[in-house]
């Protein structure tokens, strides 16, 4: 069996919940304690230029806002990435990898828009950067555009891509079948993940599910911090680290993220500014 990782996308899916207005020592704090707990990759937030730059918050207009924000800490050994939903940060919004704090890009799209998303994931490679592809809404995918997305994917690809269970529809013998079919057809250097969400209370469960396949392939698996995330939220990090340290010997720092607080009350909107 290859690599199981964990990636945490707290400061960027658990935003959601607080407008993404963590406040600036808490980004800071999560941050740390995160790369302390030794999870692999950490997402620190969207880049979205419709956004202005606020210190606080970690939706970020362009590249430059990460390196304000974040510039100077240390990563440990973690990948640090950011998001962008496909079509809501202009290429001109980033700058080169070595110039920025960030080592990675996710790229969310939905079907009808995963040829032009996969052209700009290629954009983005070509400005150095390790870039994931994310399906979201993976269950409106049929067989044949599976088959179809796996041929694309392998023109681009990527150093991997993501099942978005978007909607917490799937349960694990559906989560298989799909990933089966991009595991046959996709490379096998490119890693791919699951990003669950818990509207049928199902996230932890079929993230556990998807760690336990009988593969060859590296596979990853996406977490908050206390399920915080969009709708009913995500598949907990912290029990997904337990779950890994018994079943795969993995040695995460748990305690680093039991008692993190992960967001202070934030300010009243302001009303002029932008969504």
């Amino acid at each position: 069996m290859a690599k199981r990782e964990l990636l945490d996308c707290t400061l960027r899916d658990g935003g959601y919940v607080n407008d993404w207005e963590f406040g600036h020592d808490k980004i800071v704090e999560i941050f740390k304690r995160l790369v302390s707990s030794g999870v692999e990759y950490i997402e620190v937030g969207f880049l979205d230029d419709r956004r202005k730059f606020d210190i606080n918050r970690t939706i970020m207009p362009n590249t430059q806002a990460i390196n304000i924000i974040f510039g100077g800490l240390n990563k440990g050994n973690s990948t640090v990435l950011a998001m962008i939903d496909y079509g809501t940060c202009s290429i001109d919004h980033i700058q080169p990898c070595k110039d920025t704090f960030i080592d990675g890009i996710r790229v969310i799209f939905k079907e009808h828009l995963m040829y032009d998303a996969l052209a700009f994931c290629k954009q983005l490679k070509d400005l150095g950067y390790i870039v994931f592809a994310q399906m979201v809404s993976v269950t409106t995918y049929t067989d044949e555009k599976l088959k179809e997305y796996s041929k694309l994917v392998n023109s681009v690809m990527p150093y991997a891509t993501s099942m978005v269970d978007t909607y917490g529809l799937t349960e694990a013998d559906q989560i298989y079948h799909i990933y089966s079919i991009l595991d046959k057809y996709i490379e096998p250097k490119v890693k791919i993940g699951f990003h669950a969400h818990n509207n049928f209370q199902l996230a932890f469960a079929n993230a556990m599910a998807f760690l336990n396949y009988d593969s060859k392939r590296n596979l990853l698996v996406d977490g908050t911090l206390y399920a915080m995330g969009k709708s009913a939220g995500n598949a907990a990090l912290e029990l997904l680290m337990m779950y890994m340290n018994q079943k795969y010997s993995k040695h995460y720092d748990i305690n680093q993220v039991l008692d993190c607080l992960l967001y202070t009350s934030p300010s009243p909107r302001d009303s002029t500014s932008s969504r």
